[in-house]
């Protein structure tokens, strides 16, 4: 047997309060980005392998809340990303056609978009960016996340998401709409 000291235990009668997270600083546009930044070396992040099949796909991410995961390959190399949005839209029924295969057939890697499709902002540019200007970029390729990488390690550092920024911001942030300049970020942020 392992020689265990027996802790000192105490009674809770006095106790009445239940510590919790320092709440951050209300943020802005102008705020560093890393205010609404997932770091992968402090945070796991969110992946599946390219096999899974697109029906699996689904259920894993309605259940864990997730709108989006990296995908990898059998060897965890990354090889593009996955989001619900993709999977439950005609870019199923594309993948379908394109390659005949029956929907129960298909994987996250027929649907996903490829790595070469994608931009990110190298991590040394990021550690000066503010909030507004990771939405410009958002809403410049339409994308409710924006990647950050380490190029000289060529890993992807962690991932910046248009709702995390929602919340952190108190209000609504609508990728969607097209944004050409700062000042028309905070009209469209509503600031």
């Amino acid at each position: 047997m392992n020689d265990f000291r027996i802790l000192k235990t105490v009674s809770l009668t006095d106790i009445d309060k239940i510590q919790r997270p320092e709440e951050s600083e209300d943020i802005d546009l102008e705020s560093s980005a890393f205010e609404a930044f997932t770091d992968f070396r402090t945070e796991q992040p969110f992946m599946l392998e390219q096999s899974v099949g697109i029906g699996d796909a689904v259920l894993m991410l309605q259940r864990e809340h997730v709108r989006r995961k990296l995908v990898i390959d059998t060897d965890e190399q990354f090889r593009g990303v996955i989001s619900l949005a993709d999977l439950l839209s005609s870019k199923v029924l594309q993948a379908m056609e394109s390659n005949g295969l029956k929907r129960e057939d298909l994987t996250i890697g027929h649907i996903m978009i490829r790595k070469e499709s994608l931009r990110a902002i190298d991590f040394h540019e990021f550690q000066h960016a503010r909030i507004g200007e990771i939405l410009m970029i958002m809403k410049q390729f339409g994308e409710e996340h924006v990647l950050v990488v380490e190029r000289e390690n060529r890993s992807i550092r962690g991932i910046v998401s248009s709702t995390d920024i929602a919340r952190k911001l108190h209000k609504p942030v609508n990728i969607e709409e097209r944004a050409n300049s700062f000042s028309e970020i905070y009209k469209a942020v509503r600031i």
